[in-house]
Order: structure tokens, then sequence, then C-alpha cells
């Protein structure tokens, strides 16, 4: 679902204006980069007219306004057009055109073990190198093979290609083994991110390759994990002769939206991505931190630039490079532009266990899936079974409504949109290390301060769902803020959020929504923390989808037996995800007021990509909360940390109070 935020209109500003303003935000609040910087005192650039952007937090169909049918079909090729153009234009740069004969050479060969090996030399005037292996066949047999194009890190991957009876190429464009780097240097007009130019060397070798005899070209299936999977992606999306793709935990801009795994979703986010690895895409890309819903495309449309080719996603629960949510988002996604070309099964989402790494088992079902695509026998994809999807906070639920809904009318609207907080579905599995535990069993975690005791007060610390790592940060932007409470000496109680970390695979119940069973299990965990530290209330310290389960739980009140709130800090309380059973009868602003009589302060971005401009400050105007405005965008700084923290210092308990 996209959700197309209110308050996008132009301001009346000039365009000009608009940018050197979007400049100077950014360049207040963007870690230094000094690639970027040297592109921006090259170039003279400014920021995008963002306010000319369309603003879209979720996802959109890749064929949106086509028609149905043939005359849909028919108008492919130019709608893949547009999305190739606008890969190039805001994310990879423009790399050379496609040579009309791309020279080889042999360098060398040999043959052992049952396996020919061809050194190959790719280009003129520039050179790639390849390792082209083929299985060596019987005596007087000629027999083409199909081949597994890959980055020459991926010499595992190859050897189980050649296991099969396939071929394999290996290719000089990969980390610590990169021949693009001198191509590049061949070619100074051109700009472009390292990641396009190693997709552009991949093509080149393909070139290659209809010339060496045993290789069947119409069969060369291309894949990488990782970054190597963003490339492989890449590849296939600017190359139509590659017959299949599979992409490994490719990450941010590979498989997984960019709009979907930001900073607020404690995910990489283009800031950490453009600053981490500054070559990978074109230095424009970094303007987008903090903006990733302006972007004008995105992973999904990656996806679809492949159809109605196989492609293979293969993504791992555990992965804090990825969200499983927003590869499930990209690949639905994706696949109408599949649908639309009769292979709405040639996209396939594959979760795997464990982490980022892609070890034997997950070689080996890659392998199986492109035997059966690429002329094998017939294999049928797993199914997940239908889910009622939940909604999303809107986007015009936080400035006040027509009219204040309060107390028991609150209570009962609150109730309406997050359900029955039944047991989850698939409960999580016991762990003997975590013997503290709600009644329903969700496993909690008490961080004491250094020396151990009980700390100077309780906080309860609600963050937004990492699906991989739970309450923990998948990416951190600074040292993590439970660990900060617990050094400034508080007991800091969390729990992976349903979903999440530990939780992984377990549901709300029936009848009851995801924001639902949060808010549930964030009073159970306070009351077991409570009892554990000897506290007789708690704080609240939450940003993002926990600052809106901390505000629900402020709504509905202590129950019999629950431990009370105290005060609370809450940072960007708004969440474009997934979250309730129906849309809410309430606003922020509506349960906002419910903190009466307490401290409290809401920590308000300067932009958030799902909160229209003005409505947070509206919303805490509206309820009498005290309001602190950030220079930032929504994400969890070390400033806007240590804003928390100074604010639970001068408002909590003193540190002798215990």
């Amino acid at each position: 679902m996209t959700q197309t935020l209110p308050g996008s209109r132009l301001d009346g500003r000039s365009a000009a204006a608009r940018r050197r303003r979007y400049t100077a935000e950014l360049s207040g609040a963007l870690p230094p980069c000094g690639p970027f910087e040297a592109w921006r005192a090259a170039d003279g650039g400014l920021a995008p007219d963002f306010a000319r952007l369309p603003a879209r937090t979720g996802l959109w169909s890749p064929v949106e306004g086509l028609p149905t049918g043939a005359a849909g079909v028919a108008a492919w090729p130019a709608r893949r057009a547009v999305l190739r153009a606008r890969w190039r234009r805001w994310l990879t740069g423009t790399t050379p055109p496609v040579p009309r004969r791309t020279p080889v050479r042999v360098a060398a060969g040999t043959s052992a073990g049952g396996v020919e090996v061809r050194e190959l030399v790719v280009g003129d005037g520039w050179s790639v190198r390849a390792r082209l292996l083929l299985p060596v066949p019987a005596a007087g047999v000629r027999r083409d093979v199909p081949v597994y194009l890959l980055q020459s890190s991926h010499g595992p991957w190859a050897e189980a290609a050649l296991a099969r009876g396939w071929g394999a190429c290996l290719v000089s464009a990969a980390d610590g083994d990169d021949d693009t780097e001198a191509v590049d240097r061949a070619f100074p007009a051109v700009v472009a991110g390292r990641l396009a130019w190693r997709a552009w060397a991949l093509s080149r070798v393909l070139d290659a390759l209809a010339d060496q005899p045993g290789v069947d070209t119409r069969r060369v299936l291309v894949g990488g994990h990782s970054r190597n999977g963003k490339t492989a992606l890449l590849a296939a999306a600017t190359d139509d002769r590659f017959a299949a793709v599979v992409s490994s935990s490719s990450g941010v801009l590979g498989a997984i939206p960019a709009r979907l795994c930001t900073d607020r979703h404690f995910g990489e986010g283009v800031e950490l991505l453009t600053r981490h690895y500054p070559g990978w895409y074109h230095p424009r890309l970094r303007w987008f931190a903090g903006r990733e819903h302006r972007l004008p495309t995105d992973a999904h449309e990656l996806l679809a630039l492949a159809a109605p080719r196989p492609v293979f996603v293969s993504v791992a629960v555990a992965d804090p490079v990825e969200r499983v949510p927003a590869a499930r988002a990209a690949v639905d996604a994706a696949r109408e532009a599949f649908a639309l070309l009769g292979r709405a099964d040639a996209l396939e989402l594959a979760l795997r266990p464990g982490g980022h790494r892609a070890d034997e088992a997950a070689v080996a079902a890659q392998l199986d899936w492109a035997q059966s695509v690429l002329g094998g026998p017939p294999r049928r994809p797993s199914s997940r079974p239908p889910v009622t999807v939940p909604v999303p906070w809107p986007a015009d639920r936080v400035r006040p409504g027509p009219r204040p809904v309060r107390g028991a009318e609150l209570r009962a609207a609150v109730r309406v949109a997050l359900g029955r907080a039944r047991r989850s579905v698939v409960p999580a599995p016991r762990a003997a290390d975590q013997e503290l535990r709600t009644a329903d069993g969700v496993p909690v975690t008490v961080l004491r301060p250094p020396g151990g005791g009980d700390g100077r007060g309780l906080v309860l610390w609600l963050g937004p769902p990492c699906a991989a790592t739970g309450w923990q940060a998948g990416y951190e932007q600074a040292e993590p803020l439970p660990a900060q409470l617990a050094a400034a000496g508080w007991a800091v109680a969390c729990a992976d959020p349903v979903g999440s970390g530990a939780r992984y695979g377990e549901r709300p119940g029936p009848g009851c929504s995801p924001l639902g069973r949060m808010t549930a299990d964030a009073a159970a965990v306070a009351t077991v923390a409570a009892a554990v530290t000897g506290h007789d209330r708690v704080w609240l310290a939450a940003y993002g989808t926990g600052a809106l389960v901390a505000l629900h739980l402020l709504a509905r009140g202590a129950g019999p037996g629950e431990v009370p709130v105290a005060g609370a800090a809450l940072v960007a309380p708004s969440c474009g995800e997934p979250l309730l059973r129906t849309r809410p009868g309430y606003t922020v602003a509506d349960l906002l007021a419910t903190v009466a009589g307490r401290p409290a302060v809401v920590f308000d971005p300067a932009w958030d990509p799902e909160t229209p401009a003005g409505a947070l400050a509206a919303a805490c105007r509206a309820a009498g909360v005290p309001r602190m405005p950030l220079a930032d965008w929504h994400r969890l700084s070390a400033a806007t940390r240590s804003a928390v923290l100074d604010w639970l210092e001068e408002h909590g308990p003193s540190r002798a109070a215990r």
C-alpha cells in the first residue's frame, strides 16, 4: 500500500529557493562524507527540488496507468525505458553505451579434474578479466551448458554449479579484485557508481561468452550475494540477454526498497549506505537521506525490470541488512509487471534461516530453482498462507480532529482500532538463557546500571521492531539508547516486539492487531521488570513505532496489577507500517492528551516522511504537551539520544533516589 502525504504542494517559493533551503537543511544534518563533499565542490549542485517529486511512503505498481492485456504488453517496452532512465538519473549514473563489438582473447587455458579453465581478457582500450570454468565433456561429445555468471568473490558458488554439470564464469569485478576501477578511468567523462560499472562489466563478459565453445548463451544465469546481489539485479535490469537472476541478501536498493528500510526502521537507510559505501551509487543519491520517500524509483522497479525473466530473491530472516516485510512488499509490487507479461510465477521470494551469510544450503536452493526455470524438472515454489493485512497509521490522524476524543470514548475507539489482545499465534520458543518472561511467555531483558543494582528508576524502551534483531537496532547511528540509559543509572526493560527477533514468525492472535499486541506486551514487560527491580512506576523512552505504542499504553491506562507510567520521552511518534485492525477514530493529539499531569515531551523532527509538516506541533499544542523541535529528519541520531537522556535526567528521579 502506498500513502501519499498531504501537504506536499509547492510552497510558493521558487524552485531555486526551495533547493537552496533543502541544501542548507541537509548540510546541517548530514554527517561528513568526503567523496560527497568533493563531488559537491566539483559539481556545484544543489539538492533536488523535493517539492516537485512525489511523496510516497509506500510502494506503487511499476505498471500503474498501463492497460491490461495485449495493450499493456505492447506498452511495457516504453515503460521499461522510463524505469531504466529513472535509475540512471537518480541512482546509478550512466555507463558507456554498448560497444558494437567486444573483443576477447583467451590468455591461458588448462584442464584438470574434469574442469576446463579459460582465462579470458575482455575489452579494447580497457579490460576486464574473467575465468570461465566448463565441465569437460566425454570424448567426441560437444555439449553447450548453462553458465552461472558471478563476481570473482563467489568461488564456492562456481564450484557448486560445476558439481551439477553447469559452467561458471568468475568476473574480476568485486571488492579486492576489481578491474572496473581501471575501466572507469578509461571513460573520464562518465560519472557512474561502482555497482553500475560492475554490472556493465558483467554484460561485456556476456558479450564475450557468445564466442566461447561449450557455453549455452541462452541460459546464462547472473547472481550474487550482498553488494554483488545488487550488481546482479542491475545487470539483469539493463541487459535482457541474461536468462535469469539470483539476488541473495542484496539489501537496500537491491531487492529491499530504500523507503521501507530507513533510519526510522533502524535499517541501513540512504544516509548510512552512502556514507559507508560512497562509491556504490551516483553521489546525488545522498541528497535523499531522510527523504527516501521522495525517491522517484525504488527496488521494486529494479525487480520489475527483469520481467518476464525468472528472478529468485533470497532473504535471511535474521539478517539486519534487510527487512522481511520490505522484501515481501517489493516482490508483491514488482509481481504486477510479471503478471502483466503473463509470468506472475517467475518472481520468487525465498526466506532462509539465519543471518546475512549464504551457506551451502542457500546456494543449493538457488541452483535447484535455476535448474527448474532454465530447462530442468519443474519445481513448486513455497507458498505462504493468506493473512489479513493490517492498516497503516494514517498521516491525517496526527493533528487534532474536528472535535476532541477523550475519556471512555477514546478508550473504546482504541479498543476498536487495536482489537483484543489475545495470545499470539505461534508463541515464541522458550530459551534457557532468558528466564524472565511475561505471563504470555514474552522474554524480558533488564539492563542494569554499571555495577548492578536496581537503578535510580525503571525505563521501558520502546523502539521500531527490527524483524531480524527485535528490540535492538539492526543498524545503529550511535551507542544504543538502552545501553546509554543503563550507563546513566537506570534499569532498562526491553523485549522483542511481536514478529521480530526471537519472536519472528509470531503473529498477533485472532482479532488483534500488531499495535494491539505490542501495547499489551509493553504493559506486561513493564510490570515484570518493575517486580524484579522493586520500582512502582515506569518511565517510557520511545521512538517511532515504539512511541505510538507508548501513547496507546498511556491511553489504555494501567490495569489491575500493572505498573503505572511516571512520564514519557517520545521521539517522532509516527509510523507508516501496517499496525491497526481498522482506521483509528482518534488522533495522535487525542492520545497525547492522556499524558496530562505527568512529565512528558515530544521530540519533533524537522522533516518526517510519515507526518505532514506542522501536524505534530499542532497535536502537542492541542494536548498541552511540551514539544522539542529537532533540526533533523525522522531518526534517532546521537544528538537526539543525548536530548532524551538530558530530559530524563532533569525530570526523572535523582541518582540518589535509590
